[in-house]
């Protein structure tokens, strides 16, 4: 939804500046025995950028589940689907040796980084494709994947992470917040953003953030100003800011 209707995430958040960005970024840490994958071998490959690390996150939920041998069939199957949802997006006829091992590579990073954010919270279990609940003619639809109340979100660009990104995950959460309202549900606490291919983590709550962009606003005028904007009356208005 983020990104499908970028408009309500700029009206509702405008002071997620590219200096408050910078700041944020300033919390980057790097997971320990991962490795930045080379500029080399990412230039060797054949496959578009984005499906290539679509099959790497589809390799990397196969290593989490005990696959340590690759169905690369079944990371194209996966990765295609994923695409489509965005993209008009066909699964390339074979992979070469340079995509498969930079799929690899990268999708091992995945695993590691995934499987270190677990043993912070032991109790609570990794979940895939966690669901991102909608709210009035915004439809329902999954993130990358959670720990309990944390939300994680994977980036495999060649750059840090930018505005679009908090965007993102502050238009997850309040979702999030907007169900717990209604439902009685829990709200997300909590964000990592994950970048395997650079070695990029950086978690933070949403209540920090939130003090840092919310100018002021409460989670409840955040909640009515976001009613507002959804609104039949806007539709018009968000349509004429994502031309």
């Amino acid at each position: 939804m983020a990104r499908d209707i970028p408009g309500i995430s700029d009206l509702m958040f405008p002071h997620l500046t590219p200096g408050l960005v910078a700041y944020l970024n300033k919390m980057m840490v790097g997971c320990e025995g991962v490795q930045a994958i080379p500029f080399d071998l990412i230039d060797a490959t054949a496959v578009a950028r984005t499906m290539l690390f679509e099959i790497a996150v589809a390799r990397g939920q196969q290593i989490l589940d005990g696959h340590d041998n690759a169905d690369w069939e079944a990371c194209l199957r996966v990765a295609t689907i994923r695409q489509k949802r965005h993209f008009d997006a066909t699964a390339p006829a074979s992979l070469t040796e340079s995509d498969i091992a930079a799929a690899e590579w990268v999708g091992s990073n995945l695993a590691h980084m995934l499987t270190y954010l677990g043993t912070q919270t032991p109790t609570e279990r990794l979940i895939e494709a966690p669901s991102i609940p909608g709210y009035q003619w915004i439809s329902s639809g999954h993130g990358d994947f959670s720990i309990g109340d944390t939300l994680i979100e994977v980036k495999c660009t060649n750059r840090k992470f930018g505005s679009a990104d908090y965007r993102q995950i502050l238009m997850y959460w309040l979702l999030s917040y907007a169900a717990s309202i209604e439902s009685d549900s829990e709200e997300w606490a909590s964000c990592v953003l994950l970048n395997p291919r650079f070695n990029y983590m950086l978690k933070i709550s949403f209540v920090d953030i939130l003090g840092l962009i919310a100018a002021g606003r409460s989670k409840v005028e955040l909640l009515e100003e976001f009613a507002c904007i959804v609104g039949d009356d806007n539709l018009k208005l968000l349509s004429d800011l994502d031309r």
